[in-house]
């Protein structure tokens, strides 16, 4: 006799599911990981290329690359470890539309300006696929605590 549950079974290891969240959390480590290099690196080229807003101030941008080398920390920790998932990527998610909002507000004092719209346009693709990793990673919080 065969018996069905309505029980979600939960998703292995190597689901397509976890397989597709394990890289995209990767994914989006190794983007941090590689700006705040950059950032470190060459401050001044950081500016140049991306955030020509005035003058480039090397102490401020490197301020600003413990947050890109960080997060990639603990989004790689969160590839590893269901637990830091969920609040890995909400604080990711506030700081990336927190960083949308503030660039909206300066997006006139970029030189070009098709610079600062740019930014505004990659900061919220990258803030979108935040979000769908999120909600990746609640459907699979879901999954385990429906055991």
């Amino acid at each position: 006799m065969t018996t069905t549950t309505s029980e979600p079974a939960v998703r292995g290891r190597h689901s397509p599911h976890e397989r597709a969240l394990r890289n995209g959390l990767g994914a989006l480590a190794l983007v941090n990981l590689v700006i705040g290099v950059w950032m470190v690196v060459a401050p001044a080229s950081f500016v140049d290329n991306v955030g020509p807003f005035g003058e480039p101030n090397d102490h401020y941008v490197r301020d600003l690359a413990t947050w890109y080398l960080s997060y990639a920390g603990v989004l790689t920790v969160a590839v590893g470890t269901r637990s830091w998932r969920v609040p890995v990527l909400v604080f990711g998610v506030a700081q990336g539309v927190l960083h949308i909002v503030n660039h909206i507000v300066d997006v006139g004092d970029a030189d070009p300006v098709g610079v600062g719209i740019f930014n505004i346009v990659s900061l919220a693709a990258l803030t979108g696929a935040m979000v769908w990793l999120l909600s990746m990673a609640r459907e699979d919080e879901g999954q385990v605590a429906a055991r």
